[in-house]
C-alpha cells in the first residue's frame, strides 16, 4: 500500500474544495447545497485556486471522506465531550463548571450516559420503570432535558412522575448511581437497533456518491474502507455492487466465472432472476451445458432466500475478484449502484 499522502497540513477548506472537484459537479453541487452560505463561499474561492492536484493528494482525500462518512459515531455530544472541548481552550475546571452550569453537578456526571442517550430512547426505558425512579433521574437533569424526557413518556407515567418529583427529597449518590447503572442496562438494550439503522443511512447515502465514481475509483476507495471498517466495506460493496451489475461483464469474464463456481451455486442465483441476467449465463454456455443449467433450475423446488442471497453474493465476489486480477471488465454504465441489495 503506498504512503498515505500528507495531507494533515491542508487547511480544511483547500480538502473540500479538493472532494468537490474529485466528485463531479453534480455530486458536489448536490453536498454544497447543504452547507451554510459562508462555508460554500470559502469552498468555492478555494476550487478557483486549486491548480492541478497531485494524484496522491487526490487519493488521500477521497479516502479520507469515505471512511469517515461510514464511520460509527457512538458520541454526539454529552458532559465529558463538553468538558474536553473547554480543557482544549485552556479554560481552567473550576470555570468549566460555572460555564456548565447545573450540567456539571456531580448528580449530572453520575446520570452523564443517561444525559447522552436520545430522547425518545431514553424516555422508552423510563416507561418501564417505576414512577419513583423515574423522578429521582428527572430531578437530577438539567430542566430543559428533562422537560422533553417528560413529554415523551406515557400520560399515566408523567403525572405520577410529577408529583413524586414534587415530595423528592435529597437522593443520596450512591443511590443515584445504583439507578444510572440499572438504567444503562436497559439503554444498551435498545442501542444496536437504532446504530444498525444509523449504519444503515450512512452506508446507502455513501453508496449513492460512490455511484457517480468510475468504478476503478470506487472500488479502490471501498477497498480502503474494508481494511479500517470491515463490516461497513462489505456492506458498501453489496450495495454498490450488486447481482444485477453481472449484466455488464464481458462475455470472457463470465465464461471464466463460470469456469470457477459448481453449476449448483449457478442455479442457485439465477432460479427467479430476471430473464436478462439468466440469458447472460446461458449465452456463455455450450447448447449442452445450458440445458443442464437449466434442468438443475427446475430440479431445485423451494428456494430459502438466504441461499440464494449467499449463492449471488458469491458470484458477485468472484466477479471482483477476477475484475482485479484483469480476467473480466464491467462496462461502465451511469447510475451502476441502484439494484437490489445482495
Amino acid at each position: 500500500m503506498p504512503e498515505a499522502a500528507p495531507t494533515a497540513s491542508i487547511p480544511g477548506a483547500r480538502k473540500a474544495a479538493i472532494l468537490m472537484v474529485l466528485l463531479g459537479e453534480d455530486t458536489a453541487g448536490k453536498l454544497l447545497q447543504h452547507l451554510p452560505r459562508g462555508q460554500m463561499s470559502r469552498i468555492a474561492r478555494e476550487v478557483v485556486d486549486l491548480g492541478p492536484i497531485d494524484p496522491a493528494v487526490a487519493s488521500q482525500v477521497l479516502r479520507e471522506y469515505f471512511v469517515e462518512a461510514i464511520r460509527p459515531t457512538e458520541e454526539s455530544g454529552g458532559l465529558e465531550i463538553a468538558r474536553r472541548l473547554l480543557s482544549r481552550a485552556a479554560i481552567p475546571e473550576d470555570q468549566q463548571d460555572r460555564l456548565l452550569g447545573r450540567a456539571a453537578s456531580p448528580a449530572a456526571k453520575i446520570l452523564a450516559p443517561l444525559l447522552d442517550a436520545p430522547v425518545e430512547v431514553l424516555s422508552a426505558v423510563l416507561a418501564e420503570e417505576h414512577p419513583q425512579t423515574v423522578a429521582v433521574v428527572l430531578v437530577n437533569m438539567p430542566p430543559q432535558r428533562a422537560s422533553r424526557v417528560l413529554r415523551a413518556l406515557p400520560d399515566a407515567v408523567r403525572a405520577e412522575t410529577v408529583i413524586r418529583m414534587a415530595g423528592l427529597r435529597q437522593v443520596r449518590g450512591e443511590v443515584l448511581g445504583d439507578v444510572a447503572t440499572s438504567l444503562q442496562e436497559g439503554l444498551r438494550g435498545r442501542a444496536p437497533a437504532e446504530s444498525e439503522g444509523a449504519l444503515q443511512d450512512a452506508v446507502e447515502r455513501t453508496a449513492s456518491v460512490l455511484a457517480n465514481l468510475s468504478r476503478g475509483d470506487a472500488r479502490q476507495l471501498i477497498e480502503e474502507v474494508k481494511r479500517e471498517q470491515p463490516e461497513q466495506g462489505l456492506a458498501l460493496q453489496s450495495r454498490l455492487f450488486t447481482f444485477e451489475s453481472l449484466l455488464n461483464a464481458d462475455d470472457r469474464g463470465v465464461q471464466e466465472m463460470l469456469r470457477e463456481v459448481e453449476a449448483k451455486r449457478v442455479a442457485l442465483a439465477l432460479k427467479g432472476a430476471p430473464e436478462a441476467i439468466a440469458n447472460k449465463f446461458f449465452s456463455n454456455l455450450s447448447e449442452r451445458a445450458a440445458t443442464m443449467l437449466k434442468d438443475e433450475m427446475e430440479f431445485l423446488g423451494q428456494l430459502r432466500p438466504e441461499e440464494q442471497i449467499d449463492a449471488r453474493r458469491e458470484l458477485v465476489e468472484l466477479a471482483l475478484k477476477l475484475e482485479a486480477d484483469g480476467r473480466l471488465t464491467f462496462a461502465e454504465v451511469e447510475g451502476a449502484g441502484e439494484g437490489e441489495d445482495v
